[in-house]
């Protein structure tokens, strides 16, 4: 089981390289992915709330409670979206370069996953939006 778990995390890792255009901002999704996903981030004693747009050529991203990121949405960029995890990239108002991998809930309901910048990461939470 292990070895799986290894192998899927892999794959995350290696999903913004698949497809990538000559401008390096890859978009392959998986078109369950699209939508507005609204949710919950984590990191140590701080918490605030999420939102995440996709649809089939862009997304925006927006976090609330995070004064450092910036208060308006940012594009994301190096999206890769299979079945098995949603990966992409963003850089906030402070110039931190973040790197997120989702996990979809089996009847795509729910995303969950890390946040990854520096050294650190951050628990995020998301629900699709009605």
């Amino acid at each position: 089981m292990n070895l799986i778990k290894s192998i899927l995390y892999f794959l995350c890792l290696l999903a913004p390289q698949l497809g990538m255009g000559a401008d390096g901002n890859a978009f392959a999704i998986d078109s369950r992915y699209l939508g507005t996903w609204k949710g919950t981030w984590l990191e140590g004693m701080s918490s605030g709330k999420i939102v995440l747009e996709l649809n089939e050529t862009a997304g925006e991203l927006s976090f609330t409670a995070l004064p450092s990121f910036g208060i308006q949405p940012v594009g994301i960029s190096k999206v890769a979206g299979d079945g098995q995890c949603l990966v992409f990239h963003t850089t906030g108002a402070n110039g931190r370069a973040m790197r997120f991998d989702l996990k979809p809930s089996g009847d795509f309901k729910k995303l969950k996953g890390k946040a990854h910048y520096e050294t650190l990461h951050m628990e995020l939470e998301l629900t699709r939006a009605p």
